[in-house]
């Protein structure tokens, strides 16, 4: 059985779109994906560091991810998106869901703690890694997003997350 069933909603800014996705973990790598209210089933293995392959209504694809703060960079079939990732209230007020001096460091999307990199009252410089989390089959590092020292951090290894979710507090 899978480890989470519950549904992971969040919205992604394609090419200046808002998309309503929707994720549903299911047994051995698959997921139903919704996106604006179509709904995919999707078998995603990972091939390398940053490389899916997904396995979408019968064909194979190749997928080159990369991250830089809420932002991510796929690479499929020769062609380059940009998807930045928004919680609720981030989408209400018109900004990502982090960026430059934020003071929370919130989840980008679902997925699941895998290390936790700093303790409570060490300090950080921006863009230094606090935390590790897998989501589709892939690690992801989450990096301060502004210097100072970490006053609170509200999850731990083995923890699953939802996109938005408080995840750590860095104060100056």
């Amino acid at each position: 059985m899978a480890e989470a069933t519950r549904p992971y909603t969040y919205q992604a800014v394609v090419g200046g779109t808002t998309r309503t996705v929707v994720v549903v973990p299911r047994d051995g790598g698959c997921y139903d994906v919704t996106i604006d209210g179509v709904a995919r089933v999707v078998d995603a293995r990972a091939t390398g560091t940053h490389t899916l392959s997904l396995l979408l209504d019968g064909t194979q694809r190749e997928v080159h991810l990369s991250s830089k703060a809420e932002t991510w960079t796929v690479l499929s079939d020769g062609r380059t998106y940009r998807v930045q990732l928004l919680d609720e209230r981030a989408r209400r007020a018109g900004r990502s869901v982090q960026g430059p001096g934020d003071k929370e460091l919130r989840a980008i999307m679902p997925g699941k703690v895998v290390a936790v990199l700093v303790e409570v009252g060490q300090i950080v410089e921006q863009g230094h890694g606090v935390l590790v989390i897998e989501a589709m089959k892939m690690e992801n590092e989450i990096k301060a997003p502004r210097s100072g020292t970490v006053r609170e951090i509200r999850v731990a290894p083995g923890q699953a997350v939802e996109a938005g979710e408080l995840l750590a507090v860095i104060d100056d």
